[in-house]
């Protein structure tokens, strides 16, 4: 089994952790194994429009996010990862 260039430990670590990705702030909610992949929820309130069951927008929620962590071939980290500045 190859080393992988970031561990899930580390990954796990960074739960909680405000980050910038693309101008907009966020904190680190989840880290999906499969993957991996980092789940980051906008700090900025009321972000989107969510539809209930029958698409009628009904609340606003924070925008959500999955950054990939690693390559598709899992061997370097992702251009998208390589985005997040740690705030």
């Amino acid at each position: 089994m190859e080393t992988l260039p970031i561990s899930l430990a580390q990954l796990q670590g960074m739960i909680g952790m405000c980050l910038r990705w693309r101008g907009v702030d966020y904190a680190v909610v989840e880290v999906l194994e499969d993957g991996p992949a980092l789940v980051a929820q906008s700090l900025v309130p009321n972000t989107a429009i969510q539809g209930d069951v029958h698409g009628r927008a009904r609340r606003e929620v924070q925008q959500v996010v999955v950054i990939p962590v690693l390559n598709l071939d899992k061997t370097l980290l992702h251009p998208e990862f390589l985005e997040i500045e740690l705030l």
